[in-house]
């Protein structure tokens, strides 16, 4: 038998691949075009269809009993892939989020014609912060989480996320000169 994929297979000691379970293989082949092609058509790009048809197949092989104990498989194939796509639709926002951020900032030549010495200024600027305000810069700017995962993180409301954002990112510039 060939090795589908090393993340899958994995391998024994000594090298050797890892048997898949009894009927992976099968339902793989059955179902990895049509998944692909679902993919493809919620994501557009078939590189980030093919990575998410991947994750998804993968987790199939790592629930392989649960998968086939399940009154329907192919349904929850389907929704395991529905949630790497939800995956990939939130990690290219994060990414679009950051860009644009960053597309609005002026391209100073040097740290003074920002305003501010050098990104460390900035840093002790958010570590001045109240604690919840710095939190909410922290989880919305660097790790780029919206305002409802901040909530559901912090577990606050989403308009209290909105006014501490508010509130932080006034006393950021205020502090900064800006």
């Amino acid at each position: 038998m060939r090795r589908l994929a090393p993340e899958i297979h994995g391998e024994a000691e000594g090298g050797e691949p890892l048997a898949l379970p009894p009927g992976f293989e099968e339902f793989f082949r059955a179902h990895r075009t049509s998944m692909l092609g679902l993919a493809i058509s919620r994501l557009g790009d078939s590189h980030d269809a093919e990575e998410a048809t991947q994750d998804a197949f993968l987790i199939a092989y790592r629930k392989w009993d649960r998968l086939m104990s399940a009154h329907n498989p192919i349904a929850l194939l389907y929704r395991i892939l529905q949630d790497c796509l939800t995956d990939r639709h939130r990690r290219r926002a994060r990414l679009a989020r950051r860009e644009q951020l960053t597309a609005d900032l002026p391209e100073p030549e040097d740290p003074q014609s920002f305003g501010v010495e050098t990104p460390l200024a900035i840093a002790e600027a958010i570590d001045q912060l109240p604690p919840r305000q710095r939190e909410v810069i922290t989880l919305k700017y660097l790790v780029g989480l919206d305002n409802h995962e901040i909530a559901v993180t912090l577990g606050i409301s989403h308009p209290t996320v909105s006014l501490h954002a508010k509130r932080a990112r006034q006393r950021l510039r205020d502090s900064l000169g800006l």
